[in-house]
């Protein structure tokens, strides 16, 4: 008829059967993972060590790996645009992140492969703290994937390819380091993803997200606090280090490409005011 408006089709990938087929294909990509895939890559590892996660450059970006880090960063982001959806997005997923990966690490309380490899023959493997040192799953493997998902969703396909990569090098740094198994880092990034999707989603319907606002001057203060005097101060507040280790090797190739980003920002601006006035 018309006039008459269809109801809308609901998309494949909203119907909970996808999820629910998702998930057992996760859990079956893991567990296979860790039966076959796990043994292989650590004989290979300890034929082969390595030393990569000893650099200085490597290390402070493995602190991406890290929650607060790149809450702090894209905040700064949001500072500077004065677009705040992508932080909301961040920090939700970030927290989704830590809902779920702690549980699991109380849960299974697995040996890190450096915690194997010291064990003497014969002595039996230690208590394993969950809170620092299980290794199932990856913590940073699930906050690199959990930005990288949140952060394509919020900003596009042209940031995809390098967001995923830079957390998939993250993963590897964690295998390559004997601090996580393949198959930690698996279960990590896609529960990293999971959340970042998850949370993606929850943002795009809170309003507030995207029409929230913040004057210039707050924004400059708390862009000064974020970059400057919070990596400071933070360890003296019993914070850990991440972001001031990140942004002592990071922090002048990060201003460089924030001005430069700036000025062409403010150079779009002024032709278009240009190109309003001749009209």
């Amino acid at each position: 008829m018309n006039g008459s408006t269809r109801p809308e089709r609901k998309s494949r990938f909203s119907r909970p059967t996808v999820w629910v087929g998702a998930i057992l294909l996760a859990i079956m990509a893991v567990t296979a993972s860790c039966l076959f895939l796990d043994p292989v890559v650590s004989k290979w590892l300890q034929n082969h060590p390595n030393t990569w996660h000893e650099n200085a450059w490597v290390d402070g970006f493995r602190q991406l790996g890290r929650a607060g880090v790149p809450i702090c960063l894209v905040a700064f982001w949001s500072c500077l645009t004065n677009k705040w959806r992508p932080a909301f997005v961040v920090a939700l997923a970030m927290i989704l992140v830590g809902v779920s990966v702690c549980p699991l690490k109380a849960l299974t309380r697995r040996a890190r492969p450096s915690q194997i490899l010291a064990v003497v023959p014969g002595q039996s493997l230690p208590e394993v703290p969950w809170q620092k040192k299980a290794s199932f799953p990856s913590g940073d493997a699930a906050v690199a994937f959990a930005g990288a998902a949140a952060l394509s969703l919020s900003w596009g396909r042209p940031w995809t390819l390098a967001l995923f990569a830079a957390a998939g090098v993250i993963g590897v740094l964690r295998v390559t380091a004997f601090a996580h198994y393949p198959s930690d880092v698996m279960a990590g990034a896609i529960i990293g993803i999971l959340c970042g999707v998850l949370a993606a989603w929850w943002a795009a319907r809170w309003r507030p997200a995207g029409q929230f606002r913040v004057e210039r001057k707050w924004r400059l203060a708390a862009a000064v606090v974020l970059i400057f005097v919070l990596p400071l101060i933070g360890p003296y507040l019993g914070m850990r280090s991440s972001l001031q280790i990140f942004l002592r090797l990071y922090g002048v190739p990060l201003a460089a490409v924030t001005l430069a980003w700036l000025a062409v920002v403010r150079w779009r601006a002024r032709r278009s005011e240009l190109k309003r006035m001749e009209t």
